[in-house]
This record gives C-alpha cells, sequence and structure tokens, in this order.
C-alpha cells in the first residue's frame, strides 16, 4: 500500500489485508508530489505517481522501476505532462488485458448540467500504454480520442533520459546517500539546522517567486574549517544536461573572492534524485579553510526558470548566522512572509 503526499509511505498488509506486516517505510523518489501507483509487470514492479508540482507547475505524471517494492527505485522520466485545464493528474495503470496495457487518469474536460471541470471536479481519460523491450514505458502524449482509435505501438526503445554531462574533476559528485535525512551524518563543523527533513521542507528552485539564476545561503564560521565536504539536502527536478547547467560557487564575502574552481566555481553533473542528501567531497580540491567570523556565501548557479534542481528550506528564520537568498532578494517563506534558510552542512578534511 502506498500514499502521501508531499512523502512517499509504504507498508505491506498481512493477508486479511486489514493489517499492517511491519512497519511504515518512507521511500523517496524524484519529483514525487502524490497519488502514487503499484503495479508489477515481468518481475518489474513500477512507481507511478503525479510529479513536479513542488516546481511549482501543473503535475505531470513520472514513473519509476525496481526489482522488490522496496526498491531500489530506478527513476525512468516522465511518463506524461500535465493536463491543460486541471492542476491534479493522477495515474492508474492496466497490464496485458487481452494483449493490451493502458494508463488511465484525469482532466477536466467534460461540461456536466452545465458545470465545466475543475481540478476537483474531474473526468476520466485512457490511453494506450505500451513497454519497450527493456521493460521501459513509452512516453504518452495525450489525445481528445483516447483508446477510441486502434491501438499503434511504437518501435524501438524508448529514449533515454538526458546525459547530465561531467562535474569538475576537483569535485566529487555523491548522491542521495539517504531519502529524508532525519540527521547529519558523522559531525559536521558547521550546519545551518540539526534535523533537515523535519526543519527544511520546503522546496525551493530557480523558477521560484518570477525566477532566479542563484539559490544562496550565507554562513559565518564559529572556528577555522579547513574544508572536506558539504552535504545539501537537495532532490528532485529533470537534471543537468547541454541546456540546463549547475555550478557550486563558494565566495568570502568580504574579500569578494571565489574560493572554488580557481575563482570559476565548479561546474555540476546532477542526475534528478529523490529529496535526500547531494554531497561534494573537496579532496582532489586545492586547500580551502575557512576563516572564523568571516562571511562566506554558498550558491548554486542555474539557468533562470529551469527546473533542475531543489533544495530544501526552512520556513522560518533557522540559522542565525546567516540568510538565503535569490538572485539577491531575501527568501521568505509564502505562508509566514518570514526569512528562510537552505538546510547544508560543512565538513573538515
Amino acid at each position: 500500500m502506498a500514499w502521501g503526499n508531499p512523502v512517499l509511505y509504504l507498508a505491506k498488509l498481512k493477508a486479511n489485508m486489514t493489517e499492517l506486516d511491519g512497519p511504515i517505510e518512507k521511500i523517496s523518489v524524484p519529483n514525487y508530489t502524490e497519488g502514487p501507483w503499484l503495479s508489477k509487470r515481468k518481475g518489474t514492479y513500477y512507481l507511478t505517481y503525479a510529479s513536479m508540482a513542488q516546481q511549482g507547475l501543473f503535475e505531470h505524471l513520472s514513473y519509476a522501476t525496481a526489482p522488490s517494492p522496496r526498491g531500489p527505485w530506478t527513476y525512468q522520466g516522465l511518463l506524461t505532462g500535465a493536463v491543460p485545464n486541471s492542476f491534479t493528474i493522477h495515474a492508474g495503470v492496466i497490464d496485458d488485458f487481452k494483449g493490451q496495457s493502458y494508463l488511465v487518469y484525469h482532466n477536466a474536460a467534460l461540461t456536466l448540467n452545465g458545470e465545466t471541470g475543475a481540478t476537483s471536479r474531474r473526468s476520466v481519460a485512457m490511453e494506450y500504454l505500451y513497454y519497450d523491450a527493456d521493460g521501459r514505458m513509452w512516453p504518452i502524449t495525450q489525445t481528445e480520442a483516447g483508446i477510441s482509435k486502434p491501438p499503434q505501438p511504437p518501435k524501438g526503445k524508448v529514449p533515454a533520459l538526458a546525459d547530465p554531462g561531467r562535474s569538475d574533476p576537483r569535485v566529487a559528485v555523491q548522491q542521495f546517500a539517504q531519502g529524508y535525512p532525519e540527521t547529519w551524518p558523522g559531525s559536521p563543523a558547521l550546519a545551518s539546522v540539526t534535523r533537515p527533513f523535519e526543519q527544511t521542507p520546503e522546496p525551493i528552485g530557480f523558477n521560484r517567486d518570477g525566477g532566479a539564476s542563484r539559490l544562496v545561503q550565507t554562513f559565518v564560521p564559529r572556528a577555522d574549517i579547513p574544508l572536506g565536504r558539504l552535504s545539501l539536502y537537495a532532490g528532485d527536478g529533470h537534471g543537468t544536461d547541454a541546456t540546463r547547467s549547475l555550478r557550486l560557487s563558494l565566495r568570502d564575502v568580504e574579500a569578494g573572492t571565489e574560493l572554488l574552481g580557481a575563482g570559476e566555481g565548479l561546474a555540476i553533473a546532477y542526475r534528478p534524485q529523490g529529496a535526500g542528501l547531494l554531497s561534494f567531497d573537496f579532496s582532489a580540491h586545492p586547500p580551502v579553510v575557512l576563516k572564523s567570523g568571516r562571511r562566506y556565501a554558498l550558491t548554486l548557479q542555474g539557468q533562470k526558470d529551469a527546473v533542475t534542481i531543489n533544495l530544501r528550506a526552512s520556513r522560518s528564520d533557522v540559522y542565525a548566522d546567516g540568510e538565503a537568498t535569490l538572485d539577491d532578494r531575501p527568501l521568505k517563506d509564502k505562508e509566514s512572509g518570514r526569512p528562510a534558510d537552505f538546510a547544508f552542512a560543512l565538513y573538515a578534511r
């Protein structure tokens, strides 16, 4: 049984279907919003779900595959885009019924008794669903005709997800150590929060608040830190490719100097991941020592409005020694209007 928004929960039921058979688990998959649908086909488990709402978009449908309901889940990308007349879209999958599979979803296309469709006044739609030889679902284009027309199976294989490119060799990128991190692993030399999952639930990306190309968090060390590793609570997005770049910057605010990548920042290759830890190891980078009492700015730079990645932010000012900004605009929680901070941790060499 799977449920949850914005966190995905999974539980096994006993044979009587009324009692839990084991613990409730939290499963982190890229771009998850709500409405999970579990299915199994030819030994592979499929998780199809409403996605992308945390990016400030109308819901899309994404899916992931796994050898077991407990994973590990492999993100396969988008199955279909948003519907034009409803913020939500939820999936149902029917496999191999008389040799044909189907995607069932909802839109808001119908008018009934003079009432037009809406997000909470939904109508059912169906499209033919196809798999390639590797078991990947073919992306679906929504049509008005749906299954009233004869099926037309596509040929070949589903296109692979976009190549994210390569990271700068001076930094080792480590993705998704743990979904929904309750605490930072090890002993950080500095952390903006102590309980990332609990304290920073809000996803913030380059398309937030009219768009931004820089997501920045300032901080002030209380002791010198010879920089060894940086961890962010981050995830989701479409990742990097030829049209969506990502750079990591660390700047001494008072001196106005960049400390990474010979003064240019570091290019980062990022594959979409579920909400979790995104870490950068600087063992191969020339030594950087962050001085006690000085102010620094940690920045992710990307294309304005691009759906590349989300950082997790707080809903209140939880880190007194710094502030988060979007293109120099203070980041504020939409509900309370209070300043917010990104979740990050620094580790010494």
